[in-house]
């Protein structure tokens, strides 16, 4: 890249431990490391700990209060009115910022919003969106204006990133050709290769596994409970460990459920955790029973931290897990198979140590910096 390039980054969430949020931030991280390159970011909501993260790298940072396009709501209806009626002042003043600066290149890295594509449109500069998730089907997000508003505003973009083929298999068919397409696998920082030293393989012991991410519905955290109930009914001792914080009505039935099926004494919610390195250290299962997964950044982590990766055969989990080789796959939404994985594993140790140190020798190709160098690339091309 033989210019300086300027790149506005516009986020959605500045949370660190968002999973969109923080593999930005990994990609961004080793971006910056570019010769002849500048990077900012604008977010919309009050500044938090990616926003810390990311000045601390020398990455100039803006704050502006935008609207989002998902519906959140009663409440979420009035923070969308109010911001949408701010937005014409907040454009301005960005627009501002981007002369200048003399930003050459404006990045979304979500579609809940589009603040960043209309932007691109008032600057005639091109726009690349950057998708990381499938919306309704794995979050549950149901975008103002409807996906045909995002299909038109994605075809008058200059690049799309998909996380995932499954995620291209969704969009694609919808954009027209001509637009820069590519499917780029997340970055995840070296900091989280965590090699064990020892494995969980006496017979006798009990076995740990972990579900990580929100709790909601999609994510599956009922069916790994039940799938641990059944598993240990049928002689397994295993405790399930559901990482997430403890908000929200689908919590509440899954935490219902183990109160009266008398499962505390194998299952505990241990709530949100920041140190998911030490946390991992302690577990020897991963559990991704996702319907939806747009990517699997928790399945690339857990391998980073030889676990023993087991997860629904479908979306994106099925393009990192390869059946019986870097983990184990079942049929999404089968207890029972998801059971009998279990007791597989507690049964058989050898095999449960394997699976780790494949997985872990897998998923080291994400911590090379892969997705940075596409994406400077790409950038490279569009500019």
């Amino acid at each position: 890249m033989s210019k300086q390039v300027k790149i506005l980054f516009c986020f959605h969430y500045s949370i660190l431990n968002n999973g969109g949020v923080r593999s930005m931030v990994d990609i961004i991280e080793n971006i910056i490391k570019k010769d002849g390159v500048t990077v900012y970011v604008v977010y919309p909501t009050r500044k938090e700990t990616a926003i810390d993260y990311l000045e601390k790298l020398g990455v100039k940072t803006i704050y502006l209060p935008f609207y989002k396009l998902n519906k959140n709501g009663r409440k979420g209806i009035w923070k969308y009115v109010i911001k949408k009626i701010m937005s014409p002042f907040l454009f301005f003043k960005l627009k501002q910022i981007v002369k200048r600066e003399k930003i050459n290149i404006i990045y979304s890295n979500t579609i809940v919003i589009d603040y960043g594509f209309i932007l691109s449109k008032m600057t005639k500069l091109p726009h690349i969106w950057h998708i990381r998730e499938f919306g309704k089907e794995d979050h549950g997000i149901v975008l103002r204006g409807g996906e045909k508003a995002l299909y038109r505003k994605l075809n008058e973009s200059k690049g799309i990133i998909y996380i995932s083929k499954a995620i291209e298999r969704k969009y694609s068919p919808h954009i027209r050709k001509g637009i820069f397409q590519k499917v780029v696998y997340n970055d995840v920082l070296k900091a989280f290769i965590n090699k064990k030293s020892n494995f969980n393989i006496n017979p006798d012991n009990s076995l740990k596994a972990t579900i990580i991410g929100a709790i909601q519905e999609g994510k599956g955290q009922l069916v790994a409970v039940k799938a641990v109930e059944k598993a240990n009914k049928l002689g397994a001792k295993i405790e399930l460990h559901i990482c997430g914080e403890k908000i929200g009505s689908y919590y509440n039935e899954v935490n219902n459920y183990v109160k009266n099926h008398k499962l505390s004494d194998q299952v505990y919610f241990d709530g949100f955790k920041t140190k998911m390195n030490e946390y991992r250290t302690d577990m020897d299962i991963g559990i991704v029973a996702s319907r939806s997964e747009a990517f699997g950044r928790v399945t690339v982590e857990g391998m980073l931290s030889n676990l023993a990766m087991i997860g629904a055969d479908s979306a994106a989990t099925s393009e990192l897990i390869t059946d019986n080789v870097t983990g184990l796959l079942y049929k999404n939404g089968d207890i029972d198979e998801l059971a009998e994985k279990l007791v597989y594993l507690y049964k058989d140790r050898k095999k449960l140590k394997e699976l780790a140190i494949n997985g872990f020798d897998f998923a080291k190709k994400f911590t090379e910096g892969n997705a940075a160098n596409e994406i400077y690339n790409m950038i490279a091309e569009l500019n």
